[in-house]
């Protein structure tokens, strides 16, 4: 079993407690890392690999950084308690396709993660509020200084760190944020937006990364270059990037709302009146109206919501959640009624 704490207290990076937080959710610095001499994950078989992560997991614990933390074994976790890891953005879809062998240490206050044997050996993570992507990535170096301590990584002159896809190599750094972009989506100009992105080497994906839906206007957005330049280059480069696609929203949030206020102010008391009211919700209607809800809380249109509280409402209303509250397997057609009363005490004071 996950320590109920791990799941169920608010994590602290959806705090809303960061830059440009009434757009940007939160920040995450990943570093790719593997271990000199060693097979790649998926080149070694389930011996091997539970070796390796009991190996792991000892040495993270040793680690300063991770003193005292969660050490999961997740081939003998419930697969609710997996899901749930995914949903809380600790635990890639990935690491949960094949469970043997794959671990996961988390720090006791949950702003940094190590899945171990996802497609690396190890794939450090750390997370912050809002926009904060210089401080992610001095807390991640930090971890790697501890762990280059206590392991011989797998390392190039002449390419940099080695990773088991060539698009990670070099730096094996991946600095993403979770955005949150309703101007841009309903007043139509958000492919464009997002193809200039990718033109720039800015990958554009859903909630939950590579292959994933977009829900309720919120998008990931990650740099693709990992090679030939240091980890902070990359990182304030991201961060310009980042800081424009702000702009453009709240440009367009303007815009959409000069344009026909009655409608947006609508839209948003709508939503809100729904979620306080309504006996059946789906995931993608709670995506949607909390969605709406933030447009309206940005435009001042709504009585004051903390947004922090908006932002843990995004991960408390999934589908591994709502079980692992209700300590049982809740069938497709029950979740919708357990998500709307999680939404109406929520917002019951609002």
């Amino acid at each position: 079993m996950i320590p109920e704490t791990l799941w169920q207290e608010p994590l602290p990076w959806l705090d809303a407690a960061g830059g440009a937080s009434d757009i940007v959710v939160s920040t995450r610095v990943r570093l790719a890392r593997n271990l000199s001499g060693a097979a790649f994950p998926h080149r070694e078989d389930e011996g091997q690999l539970g070796r390796r992560r009991r190996e792991l997991a000892g040495r993270l614990e040793r680690c300063p950084t991770f003193d005292g933390a969660w050490s999961l074994d997740l081939a003998i976790l419930e697969d609710l308690e997996r899901r749930a890891l995914v949903e809380m953005h600790l635990a890639s879809p990935d690491l949960l396709r094949e469970v043997e062998g794959r671990g996961l240490v988390v720090s006791r206050d949950r702003r940094r993660a190590v899945m171990i044997n996802e497609e690396d050996h190890l794939r450090i993570q750390v997370f912050r509020a809002g926009l904060d992507p210089l401080a992610a990535c001095a807390e991640a170096l930090r971890c790697d200084t501890e762990l280059e301590n206590e392991l011989d990584l797998a390392y190039s002159d002449e390419f940099g760190y080695l990773t088991a896809c060539p698009t990670n190599v070099g730096t094996g750094c991946r600095v993403s944020v979770l955005i949150h972009l309703p101007g841009l989506v309903l007043s139509g100009e958000i492919e464009k937006i997002l193809n200039s992105l990718r033109q720039l080497q800015i990958a554009v994906r859903g909630l939950f990364g590579e292959g994933s839906a977009v829900r309720g206007a919120l998008f990931q957005i990650s740099n693709l270059a990992t090679l030939g330049r240091s980890e902070q280059d990359l990182v304030a480069e991201f961060s310009r990037r980042v800081a424009k696609v702000v702009q453009y929203e709240r440009l367009a949030v303007d815009r959409i709302y000069a344009r026909d206020p009655l409608a947006v102010e609508d839209l948003c008391h709508r939503s809100l009146a729904l979620l306080k009211h309504a006996r059946v919700v789906t995931s993608q209607e709670a995506f949607d109206r909390l969605s709406q809800i933030r447009l309206g809380v940005m435009l001042n249109l709504l009585p004051p919501i903390d947004m922090g509280l908006l932002n843990g409402l995004l991960v408390r209303h999934r589908s591994a959640h709502l079980q692992l509250r209700a300590e049982r397997e809740v069938p497709v057609a029950e979740r919708g009624a357990l998500r709307a009363e999680l939404l109406r005490t929520a917002l019951k004071d609002v």
